[in-house]
Protein backbone atom coordinates (compact mmCIF):
# COMPACT_ATOMS: atom_id res chain seq x y z
CA UNK A 1 0.00 0.00 0.00
CA UNK A 2 2.82 2.42 0.88
CA UNK A 3 4.54 1.63 -2.40
CA UNK A 4 1.29 2.28 -4.31
CA UNK A 5 0.91 5.65 -2.56
CA UNK A 6 4.52 6.63 -3.37
CA UNK A 7 4.11 5.72 -7.06
CA UNK A 8 0.85 7.73 -7.27
CA UNK A 9 2.52 10.76 -5.66
CA UNK A 10 5.44 10.60 -8.11
CA UNK A 11 3.04 10.43 -11.06
CA UNK A 12 1.14 13.49 -9.81
CA UNK A 13 4.36 15.46 -9.36
CA UNK A 14 5.54 14.56 -12.87
CA UNK A 15 2.17 15.59 -14.32
CA UNK A 16 2.20 18.93 -12.51
CA UNK A 17 5.74 19.65 -13.65
CA UNK A 18 4.58 19.09 -17.22
CA UNK A 19 2.12 21.95 -16.91
CA UNK A 20 3.11 25.59 -17.68
CA UNK A 21 4.12 27.95 -14.90
CA UNK A 22 1.90 30.83 -16.00
CA UNK A 23 -1.85 31.16 -15.38
CA UNK A 24 -4.72 31.99 -17.68
CA UNK A 25 -7.73 34.25 -17.21
CA UNK A 26 -10.37 34.71 -19.92
CA UNK A 27 -7.95 33.23 -22.45
CA UNK A 28 -5.17 35.76 -21.84
CA UNK A 29 -1.75 34.86 -20.51
CA UNK A 30 -1.00 36.50 -17.18
CA UNK A 31 2.68 37.37 -17.17
CA UNK A 32 4.97 39.89 -15.50
CA UNK A 33 3.75 42.77 -13.37
CA UNK A 34 0.27 42.89 -14.90
CA UNK A 35 -0.15 39.20 -14.14
CA UNK A 36 1.14 39.69 -10.60
CA UNK A 37 -1.28 42.57 -10.03
CA UNK A 38 -4.21 40.55 -11.35
CA UNK A 39 -3.38 37.62 -9.06
CA UNK A 40 -2.84 39.91 -6.06
CA UNK A 41 -6.09 41.68 -6.86
CA UNK A 42 -7.96 38.41 -6.99
CA UNK A 43 -6.66 37.59 -3.50
CA UNK A 44 -7.54 41.05 -2.11
CA UNK A 45 -10.98 41.04 -3.72
CA UNK A 46 -11.68 37.52 -2.50
CA UNK A 47 -10.67 38.38 1.06
CA UNK A 48 -12.87 41.49 0.93
CA UNK A 49 -15.85 39.63 -0.53
CA UNK A 50 -15.74 41.69 -3.77
CA UNK A 51 -17.44 39.82 -6.60
CA UNK A 52 -18.06 40.83 -10.22
CA UNK A 53 -17.21 44.20 -11.76
CA UNK A 54 -15.92 46.94 -9.48
CA UNK A 55 -12.62 48.29 -8.15
CA UNK A 56 -10.93 47.75 -4.83
CA UNK A 57 -8.12 50.19 -3.98
CA UNK A 58 -5.06 49.57 -1.85
CA UNK A 59 -1.93 51.74 -1.46
CA UNK A 60 -2.37 53.52 -4.81
CA UNK A 61 -3.27 50.34 -6.71
CA UNK A 62 -6.66 49.65 -8.26
CA UNK A 63 -7.85 46.06 -8.61
CA UNK A 64 -10.85 45.32 -10.77
CA UNK A 65 -12.37 42.12 -12.07
CA UNK A 66 -10.91 42.93 -15.51
CA UNK A 67 -8.61 45.95 -15.08
CA UNK A 68 -5.63 46.72 -12.83
CA UNK A 69 -3.43 49.82 -12.60
CA UNK A 70 -1.54 52.16 -10.25
CA UNK A 71 -2.12 55.90 -9.74
CA UNK A 72 0.50 58.34 -8.47
CA UNK A 73 -0.90 60.24 -5.49
CA UNK A 74 1.13 63.33 -6.45
CA UNK A 75 0.89 63.57 -10.25
CA UNK A 76 -2.15 61.44 -11.10
CA UNK A 77 -0.09 59.49 -13.63
CA UNK A 78 -1.43 56.02 -14.38
CA UNK A 79 1.14 53.22 -14.49
CA UNK A 80 1.17 49.44 -15.06
CA UNK A 81 -2.22 49.37 -16.76
CA UNK A 82 -3.30 45.80 -17.54
CA UNK A 83 -6.38 43.93 -18.73
CA UNK A 84 -7.00 40.40 -17.43
CA UNK A 85 -3.32 40.11 -16.52
CA UNK A 86 -2.08 41.33 -19.94
CA UNK A 87 0.20 44.40 -19.78
CA UNK A 88 -1.06 47.14 -22.12
CA UNK A 89 0.40 50.50 -20.99
CA UNK A 90 3.45 51.27 -18.88
CA UNK A 91 1.98 54.72 -18.29
CA UNK A 92 -0.80 57.13 -19.29
CA UNK A 93 0.00 60.83 -18.90
CA UNK A 94 -1.83 64.12 -19.50
CA UNK A 95 0.48 67.11 -20.02
CA UNK A 96 0.34 69.81 -17.34
CA UNK A 97 -2.12 67.77 -15.31
CA UNK A 98 -2.70 69.42 -11.93
CA UNK A 99 -3.80 66.36 -9.94
CA UNK A 100 -6.67 66.74 -7.48
CA UNK A 101 -7.82 63.24 -6.51
CA UNK A 102 -8.67 59.70 -7.55
CA UNK A 103 -12.08 58.38 -6.55
CA UNK A 104 -13.55 54.87 -6.92
CA UNK A 105 -17.23 54.72 -7.82
CA UNK A 106 -18.04 51.04 -8.12
CA UNK A 107 -16.90 49.90 -11.56
CA UNK A 108 -15.60 53.41 -12.35
CA UNK A 109 -12.49 55.24 -11.14
CA UNK A 110 -12.33 59.00 -11.75
CA UNK A 111 -9.04 60.91 -11.71
CA UNK A 112 -9.57 64.69 -11.85
CA UNK A 113 -7.56 67.89 -12.09
CA UNK A 114 -7.92 70.74 -9.60
CA UNK A 115 -9.41 73.15 -12.14
CA UNK A 116 -11.80 70.53 -13.56
CA UNK A 117 -10.33 70.84 -17.07
CA UNK A 118 -9.36 67.15 -17.29
CA UNK A 119 -11.08 64.01 -16.04
CA UNK A 120 -9.87 60.46 -16.61
CA UNK A 121 -12.55 57.77 -16.35
CA UNK A 122 -11.35 54.17 -16.09
CA UNK A 123 -13.98 51.44 -16.24
CA UNK A 124 -13.75 47.90 -14.89
CA UNK A 125 -15.79 46.27 -17.63
CA UNK A 126 -15.04 43.63 -20.32
CA UNK A 127 -14.10 46.37 -22.82
CA UNK A 128 -11.80 48.06 -20.25
CA UNK A 129 -12.98 51.50 -21.39
CA UNK A 130 -10.83 54.56 -20.67
CA UNK A 131 -12.42 57.94 -21.42
CA UNK A 132 -10.20 61.01 -20.99
CA UNK A 133 -12.27 64.18 -21.10
CA UNK A 134 -10.50 67.49 -21.73
CA UNK A 135 -11.86 71.05 -21.77
CA UNK A 136 -8.58 72.68 -22.83
CA UNK A 137 -5.83 71.92 -25.34
CA UNK A 138 -3.42 69.28 -24.06
CA UNK A 139 -1.29 66.27 -25.02
CA UNK A 140 -2.21 62.77 -23.90
CA UNK A 141 0.52 60.12 -24.03
CA UNK A 142 -0.01 56.36 -23.84
CA UNK A 143 3.30 54.57 -23.29
CA UNK A 144 3.03 51.00 -24.59
CA UNK A 145 4.14 48.05 -22.50
CA UNK A 146 6.82 45.69 -23.83
CA UNK A 147 5.50 43.46 -26.60
CA UNK A 148 2.47 45.62 -27.41
CA UNK A 149 2.09 46.57 -31.09
CA UNK A 150 0.34 49.66 -32.42
CA UNK A 151 -0.72 50.51 -35.99
CA UNK A 152 -2.53 53.55 -37.32
CA UNK A 153 -5.40 53.89 -39.77
CA UNK A 154 -6.71 57.43 -40.24
CA UNK A 155 -7.21 58.71 -36.67
CA UNK A 156 -7.69 55.31 -35.07
CA UNK A 157 -4.85 53.38 -33.41
CA UNK A 158 -5.15 49.59 -33.26
CA UNK A 159 -3.36 47.92 -30.35
CA UNK A 160 -2.49 44.22 -30.18
CA UNK A 161 -0.91 42.15 -27.40
CA UNK A 162 -1.17 38.38 -26.96
CA UNK A 163 -4.81 37.66 -27.83
CA UNK A 164 -5.98 41.16 -26.84
CA UNK A 165 -7.09 43.73 -29.44
CA UNK A 166 -7.98 47.32 -28.57
CA UNK A 167 -8.40 50.76 -30.16
CA UNK A 168 -7.72 54.40 -29.32
CA UNK A 169 -9.28 57.43 -30.96
CA UNK A 170 -10.16 61.03 -30.17
CA UNK A 171 -13.42 62.87 -30.80
CA UNK A 172 -11.80 66.26 -31.40
CA UNK A 173 -8.14 65.34 -31.76
CA UNK A 174 -6.01 67.59 -33.93
CA UNK A 175 -3.50 64.74 -34.37
CA UNK A 176 -2.96 61.12 -33.29
CA UNK A 177 0.47 59.65 -33.88
CA UNK A 178 2.67 56.70 -32.95
CA UNK A 179 6.12 57.87 -31.88
CA UNK A 180 8.37 54.94 -30.98
CA UNK A 181 6.60 53.08 -28.19
CA UNK A 182 4.24 55.99 -27.46
CA UNK A 183 0.85 57.04 -28.76
CA UNK A 184 0.41 60.81 -28.64
CA UNK A 185 -2.95 62.55 -28.96
CA UNK A 186 -3.05 66.31 -29.38
CA UNK A 187 -6.50 67.31 -28.20
CA UNK A 188 -8.03 70.77 -28.44
CA UNK A 189 -11.15 69.80 -26.49
CA UNK A 190 -13.13 66.59 -26.32
CA UNK A 191 -12.57 62.92 -25.50
CA UNK A 192 -9.72 60.48 -26.01
CA UNK A 193 -11.17 56.98 -25.82
CA UNK A 194 -9.50 53.60 -25.34
CA UNK A 195 -11.63 50.50 -25.81
CA UNK A 196 -10.71 46.81 -26.04
CA UNK A 197 -12.55 44.06 -27.84
CA UNK A 198 -14.44 42.69 -24.80
CA UNK A 199 -12.30 39.99 -23.19
CA UNK A 200 -15.34 37.93 -22.24
CA UNK A 201 -16.78 38.17 -25.75
CA UNK A 202 -13.99 37.64 -28.30
CA UNK A 203 -16.02 38.55 -31.39
CA UNK A 204 -13.65 40.80 -33.31
CA UNK A 205 -15.94 42.10 -36.05
CA UNK A 206 -17.30 45.61 -35.95
CA UNK A 207 -15.28 47.11 -33.11
CA UNK A 208 -13.11 49.25 -35.38
CA UNK A 209 -16.22 50.61 -37.04
CA UNK A 210 -17.77 51.38 -33.66
CA UNK A 211 -14.70 53.52 -32.91
CA UNK A 212 -15.30 55.42 -36.16
CA UNK A 213 -18.81 56.19 -34.97
CA UNK A 214 -17.28 57.70 -31.82
CA UNK A 215 -15.32 60.13 -33.97
CA UNK A 216 -18.62 61.25 -35.54
CA UNK A 217 -20.28 61.60 -32.12
CA UNK A 218 -22.66 58.79 -33.13
CA UNK A 219 -21.64 56.36 -30.37
CA UNK A 220 -23.87 56.99 -27.39
CA UNK A 221 -22.79 54.58 -24.64
CA UNK A 222 -21.74 51.05 -23.69
CA UNK A 223 -23.61 48.96 -21.13
CA UNK A 224 -22.03 45.87 -19.54
CA UNK A 225 -24.06 43.69 -17.17
CA UNK A 226 -22.43 40.77 -15.38
CA UNK A 227 -22.67 38.51 -12.38
CA UNK A 228 -24.16 39.52 -9.01
CA UNK A 229 -26.24 42.28 -10.59
CA UNK A 230 -23.12 44.40 -11.22
CA UNK A 231 -23.10 46.70 -14.24
CA UNK A 232 -20.98 49.37 -15.91
CA UNK A 233 -22.14 52.24 -18.12
CA UNK A 234 -19.61 54.18 -20.19
CA UNK A 235 -21.00 57.30 -21.88
CA UNK A 236 -19.23 58.23 -25.10
CA UNK A 237 -21.27 61.36 -25.83
CA UNK A 238 -21.56 64.29 -23.43
CA UNK A 239 -25.17 64.81 -24.50
CA UNK A 240 -26.25 61.20 -23.81
CA UNK A 241 -27.36 59.58 -20.57
CA UNK A 242 -28.21 55.94 -19.83
CA UNK A 243 -29.75 54.62 -16.62
CA UNK A 244 -30.69 51.07 -15.67
CA UNK A 245 -34.05 51.37 -13.95
CA UNK A 246 -34.68 47.73 -13.05
CA UNK A 247 -33.10 44.29 -13.39
CA UNK A 248 -35.06 41.06 -13.16
CA UNK A 249 -34.19 37.50 -14.17
CA UNK A 250 -35.95 37.89 -17.52
CA UNK A 251 -36.04 41.66 -18.10
CA UNK A 252 -33.75 44.68 -17.92
CA UNK A 253 -35.21 48.15 -18.30
CA UNK A 254 -33.18 51.23 -19.25
CA UNK A 255 -33.95 54.86 -19.94
CA UNK A 256 -31.86 56.53 -22.63
CA UNK A 257 -32.00 60.22 -23.44
CA UNK A 258 -29.96 62.72 -25.39
CA UNK A 259 -30.15 66.46 -25.96
CA UNK A 260 -28.89 65.81 -29.50
CA UNK A 261 -31.85 64.50 -31.56
CA UNK A 262 -29.59 62.72 -34.09
CA UNK A 263 -29.33 58.92 -34.11
CA UNK A 264 -26.76 57.07 -31.98
CA UNK A 265 -25.33 53.55 -31.54
CA UNK A 266 -25.21 51.68 -28.25
CA UNK A 267 -23.21 48.57 -27.34
CA UNK A 268 -24.43 46.01 -24.78
CA UNK A 269 -22.56 43.12 -23.17
CA UNK A 270 -24.58 40.69 -21.03
CA UNK A 271 -23.79 37.30 -19.58
CA UNK A 272 -26.20 34.57 -18.51
CA UNK A 273 -26.19 35.41 -14.81
CA UNK A 274 -28.09 38.54 -13.84
CA UNK A 275 -30.29 38.18 -16.90
CA UNK A 276 -30.82 34.47 -17.51
CA UNK A 277 -32.00 32.42 -20.46
CA UNK A 278 -32.06 28.90 -21.84
CA UNK A 279 -31.53 27.43 -25.30
CA UNK A 280 -35.28 27.39 -25.84
CA UNK A 281 -35.59 31.13 -25.31
CA UNK A 282 -34.71 34.24 -27.27
CA UNK A 283 -33.81 37.81 -26.38
CA UNK A 284 -35.81 40.64 -27.84
CA UNK A 285 -35.48 44.40 -27.45
CA UNK A 286 -38.42 46.75 -27.03
CA UNK A 287 -38.34 50.53 -27.30
CA UNK A 288 -41.15 52.46 -25.66
CA UNK A 289 -43.05 49.15 -25.27
CA UNK A 290 -42.91 48.33 -28.99
CA UNK A 291 -40.73 45.56 -30.52
CA UNK A 292 -37.58 46.93 -32.12
CA UNK A 293 -36.62 45.85 -35.61
CA UNK A 294 -33.94 43.12 -35.54
CA UNK A 295 -31.36 42.97 -38.33
CA UNK A 296 -29.21 39.98 -39.19
CA UNK A 297 -25.82 41.65 -39.81
CA UNK A 298 -23.77 44.54 -38.46
CA UNK A 299 -23.70 46.15 -41.90
CA UNK A 300 -27.49 46.30 -41.85
CA UNK A 301 -27.38 47.97 -38.46
CA UNK A 302 -24.77 50.57 -39.43
CA UNK A 303 -26.82 51.42 -42.53
CA UNK A 304 -30.15 51.50 -40.68
CA UNK A 305 -32.39 54.56 -40.90
CA UNK A 306 -34.91 53.32 -38.32
CA UNK A 307 -34.32 52.14 -34.76
CA UNK A 308 -32.93 48.58 -34.90
CA UNK A 309 -30.78 46.05 -33.04
CA UNK A 310 -28.36 43.23 -33.85
CA UNK A 311 -27.34 40.34 -31.55
CA UNK A 312 -24.48 37.86 -31.55
CA UNK A 313 -24.15 35.02 -29.04
CA UNK A 314 -20.82 33.18 -29.28
CA UNK A 315 -21.72 30.30 -26.99
CA UNK A 316 -25.28 30.79 -25.77
CA UNK A 317 -24.03 31.98 -22.37
CA UNK A 318 -23.02 35.51 -23.35
CA UNK A 319 -24.65 38.11 -25.53
CA UNK A 320 -23.35 41.14 -27.34
CA UNK A 321 -25.96 43.44 -28.83
CA UNK A 322 -25.70 46.68 -30.75
CA UNK A 323 -28.62 49.03 -30.93
CA UNK A 324 -29.30 52.04 -33.15
CA UNK A 325 -31.79 54.62 -31.94
CA UNK A 326 -32.74 56.80 -34.87
CA UNK A 327 -33.90 59.92 -33.02
CA UNK A 328 -34.14 61.22 -29.51
CA UNK A 329 -35.93 62.76 -26.73
CA UNK A 330 -36.16 60.11 -23.98
CA UNK A 331 -36.76 56.42 -24.62
CA UNK A 332 -37.40 53.35 -22.49
CA UNK A 333 -35.57 50.25 -23.72
CA UNK A 334 -36.39 46.76 -22.41
CA UNK A 335 -34.16 43.72 -22.94
CA UNK A 336 -36.53 40.78 -22.51
CA UNK A 337 -36.05 37.01 -22.35
CA UNK A 338 -38.94 35.29 -24.09
CA UNK A 339 -39.96 31.72 -24.88
CA UNK A 340 -39.60 30.76 -28.51
CA UNK A 341 -41.24 28.18 -30.71
CA UNK A 342 -40.05 28.08 -34.29
CA UNK A 343 -38.09 31.28 -34.93
CA UNK A 344 -38.88 33.41 -37.94
CA UNK A 345 -36.05 34.37 -40.33
CA UNK A 346 -35.72 37.73 -38.55
CA UNK A 347 -35.21 36.16 -35.12
CA UNK A 348 -32.01 34.80 -33.58
CA UNK A 349 -32.84 31.96 -31.14
CA UNK A 350 -30.76 31.87 -27.99
CA UNK A 351 -28.05 29.24 -28.11
CA UNK A 352 -27.83 29.42 -31.92
CA UNK A 353 -24.90 31.78 -32.53
CA UNK A 354 -24.64 33.53 -35.86
CA UNK A 355 -20.92 32.80 -35.91
CA UNK A 356 -19.39 29.85 -34.14
CA UNK A 357 -16.11 30.58 -32.40
CA UNK A 358 -13.34 28.09 -31.88
CA UNK A 359 -13.62 26.29 -28.57
CA UNK A 360 -11.68 27.84 -25.72
CA UNK A 361 -8.26 26.15 -25.64
CA UNK A 362 -7.74 23.81 -22.74
CA UNK A 363 -5.03 24.54 -20.24
CA UNK A 364 -1.71 23.68 -21.95
CA UNK A 365 -0.26 20.45 -20.64
CA UNK A 366 -3.60 19.14 -19.37
CA UNK A 367 -3.77 16.34 -21.91
CA UNK A 368 -0.16 15.43 -21.07
CA UNK A 369 -1.04 15.26 -17.40
CA UNK A 370 -3.99 12.94 -18.12
CA UNK A 371 -1.80 10.81 -20.37
CA UNK A 372 0.89 10.41 -17.71
CA UNK A 373 -1.64 9.56 -15.01
CA UNK A 374 -3.48 7.16 -17.33
CA UNK A 375 -0.29 5.30 -18.20
CA UNK A 376 0.75 5.15 -14.55
CA UNK A 377 -2.56 3.75 -13.34
CA UNK A 378 -2.64 1.22 -16.18
CA UNK A 379 0.77 0.03 -14.99
CA UNK A 380 -0.45 -0.21 -11.39
CA UNK A 381 -3.48 -2.24 -12.41
CA UNK A 382 -1.31 -4.76 -14.27
CA UNK A 383 1.15 -4.97 -11.37
CA UNK A 384 -1.34 -5.21 -8.53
Amino acid sequence: MNRLLKITTVLLIVALLAMPVFAEKDGGMMRGKAGDMMKKGQDIRGAGGMMGMGFMHSAGSSYGNYVTFNVSNTTGEITDYGISGIAVFDSIKVANFNFKDSKPLGALTKITSKDGSVELQLHDNPAAVINIKTKTATTITFNLAVGVKATKEDKIIKIESDNLTAYITGTNATSINIVGDEIKIESSKGNAIFRAVPVNMPVSEGHGRFMKEMMKNRAGAEIAVGAYGKYSIANYSEDTNVMIKSMERNRMRMTINSTDPAGKFFMMNLDNSSLTWTERQKIRLYMDNKPMRQVMTEDELYNATESSFWITMPDGKRMQAMMYIANFSEHTVDVVVEDVGTPTPTETPIGTPEKTLAATPKTPGFELMLGVLGAGFAYLRRKY
